[in-house]
């Protein structure tokens, strides 16, 4: 019982400035929203980067491979 409360001490006195810290956003609401949405961007231009990444490693980035289009057209229009 005695460790349990020396952990239950600890995790409190660390939990405090994370506790702290809400009861501050709790003020600012629509604050809140404008950090999350701008959090939100950044990860959406980080992911599309990665997947455009990955696709063009992969080789399977479709609509901005000329030479795939162009092999696709030559193969299906031969010149005349």
């Amino acid at each position: 019982m005695k460790v349990k409360k020396f952990l239950l001490n600890i995790l409190q006195a660390e939990l405090e400035p994370i506790r702290a810290r809400r009861k501050e956003y709790e003020k600012d609401i629509p604050g809140v929203y404008e950090i999350l949405r701008q959090g939100t961007e950044v990860a959406r231009a980080t992911a599309a980067q990665t997947l455009s990444e990955v696709k063009a490693a992969m080789r399977i980035n479709y609509f901005d491979d000329e030479e795939l289009i162009r092999a696709q057209s030559e193969k299906y229009h031969p010149a005349d």
